[in-house]
């Protein structure tokens, strides 16, 4: 498969201090070096083959997987400046190229494209012609959505899945030696954007990290040169006052987080007097963030936060602007549209559906795929950066809840809390005046036994015992533009 069809020239604007490098692959001048060390020097062994052992070597080699990366990495920085009719002709043909091998391998689009020819088109006109993916075929085409093609396994063919936050949970496959070299980019392009320091330290929070008193930061700065020590730290069972201690004694530089988390974190700061957790940046991921969010970080914690979007399925799709708090898609990893109910495309300040297009999802093309999240499009940015801006994502919220009997949780509910429910399709939660869930279900068959199983765990997940009134619907009454799987009401319960 080909690399991202834009111009390939040397970025020597990196804050981070990278030196330029040859991009040359490693294993080209193999044969060219000459040994390190004597095979019989004691200690020496690991030196064997400095190309593999760059860890233990000074001058350090690259491997080449970093190469690749930054290589890309420099494709990216040519393309957010280049003037947005040239990056939608540069799209169009890479579209037309992942359309085409979509129609040759994958039995589902071969079907969907059955009228659609390769031919030089302007982007939208291409677009067009393509009927938007929406989750439930996601979900149950996974088979016929696969392309089956000769070079596919050489590729490192992996699965991965949704959280299923919208109560349609969903299978994917993925290239893994072309999607990793992409995030990697786009990680170190955010660094960039936003001049963060790899020898500053990072901490990472969340309830799926694990406890990590010492941790490097990750691939692909640890390549590149010496990094900070930083943490991870898991939040799963453990109150703020204890998140918010251990931080504090630690205070990184950066610190990474939900929204959710950030703000409680701040917001304990605020209540409790607290000063002694200051970190310059939060990142964070995971869902939306609002005006009011960024200002209790700032007032609670100090720091400013970089927002980035993205979803399991794709990986990245937008970064912050270095310059704004508004986001630009990063088009040539992952392209994004809005539109409206129609079908029609947005324009800036008009809410709509997003689709994207994973640009190099060759193993399991994602195409015009609704992910069930609300966007509305801004005007062009001044920052420098030509790249689409983001004006506001809607998203799919999630909520921060006090229970009846003071404890202050976060709604974590998840598709693999309800995976293996047999007959259960899709569901949908409303907590109505704190007192009472609606539960709309959508199954196979109704029965007793998936409405006690679907009490039972969401009274688990929000460490409460709510009343859960179960109505088995035909279709999910999602309402506006959300598709929140958990909503909270202050209007009374239906009956």
């Amino acid at each position: 498969m080909p690399a991202l069809q834009v111009l390939r020239i040397p970025c020597n604007d990196n804050p981070m201090a990278i030196a330029p490098l040859s991009t040359r692959s490693p294993t080209n001048d193999r044969q060219q070096r000459p040994a390190v060390a004597d095979q019989n020097t004691p200690g020496m062994d690991i030196l064997r083959d400095p190309l593999t052992s760059f860890r233990t070597v000074f001058p350090r080699q690259l491997p080449e997987a970093a190469t690749r990366v930054l290589h890309i990495n420099q494709q990216l920085r040519k393309f957010e400046r280049v003037p947005t009719q040239q990056q939608n002709k540069i799209l169009a043909r890479q579209l037309i190229h992942l359309l085409d091998h979509a129609k040759r391998h994958s039995p589902f689009w071969t079907e969907r494209l059955a009228n659609w020819a390769p031919r030089n088109q302007p982007l939208a006109d291409i677009l067009d012609q393509v009927q938007p993916l929406t989750r439930l075929e996601l979900q149950s085409q996974f088979d016929r959505l696969s392309a089956k093609f000769p070079k596919r396994q050489a590729l490192g063919i992996t699965q991965g899945s949704t959280s299923g936050s919208t109560g349609v949970p969903v299978r994917f496959e993925r290239c893994t030696k072309l999607y990793l070299p992409l995030y990697l980019s786009v990680g170190l392009l955010c660094s960039m954007w936003h001049q963060m320091d790899s020898m500053k330290p990072l901490g990472v929070i969340g309830s799926r990290c694990k406890d990590k008193d010492k941790a490097l930061l990750g691939a692909p700065f640890r390549w590149l040169g010496p990094v900070a020590v930083g943490f991870e730290r898991c939040t799963k069972d453990r109150d703020i006052a204890d998140t918010y201690e251990y931080c504090a004694k630690r205070n990184p530089t950066y610190l990474q987080a939900g929204p959710t988390l950030l703000t409680s974190l701040a917001r304990y700061a605020l209540e409790n007097g607290r000063s002694d957790l200051r970190p310059e940046l939060a990142p964070t991921l995971g869902s939306v963030v609002t005006d009011e969010i960024r200002d209790i970080v700032r007032k609670g914690l100090g720091a400013k936060i970089i927002d980035r979007y993205s979803c399991e399925e794709t990986g990245y799709i937008a970064l912050q602007c270095p310059k704004h708090n508004h986001m630009h898609v990063i088009s040539p990893v992952t392209m994004m549209e809005i539109v409206d109910e129609n079908g029609a495309p947005c324009g800036p300040g008009k809410p709509g559906r997003v689709l994207i297009t994973s640009m190099q999802s060759y193993a399991m093309p994602l195409i015009r795929y609704e992910i069930g999240d609300v966007a509305e499009w801004g005007e062009p940015c001044d920052c420098g950066i030509t790249l689409p801006v983001i004006k506001k994502l809607w998203g799919r919220t999630r909520h921060l809840i006090t229970t009846p009997d003071g404890q202050r949780t976060y709604a974590r509910i998840y598709a693999r809390d309800f995976d293996n429910i047999e007959g259960l399709l899709e569901y949908r939660f409303v907590l109505h005046q704190n007192a009472i869930i609606v539960a709309q279900l959508r199954v196979s068959e109704p029965s007793p036994a998936i409405a006690e199983a679907v009490t039972q765990r969401v009274q688990r997940a929000l460490k409460y015992p709510y009343p859960v009134r179960v109505q088995f619907v035909q279709n999910i009454e999602w309402g506006s533009w959300k598709q929140d799987y958990f909503g909270v009401s202050d209007a009374p319960a239906p009956i």
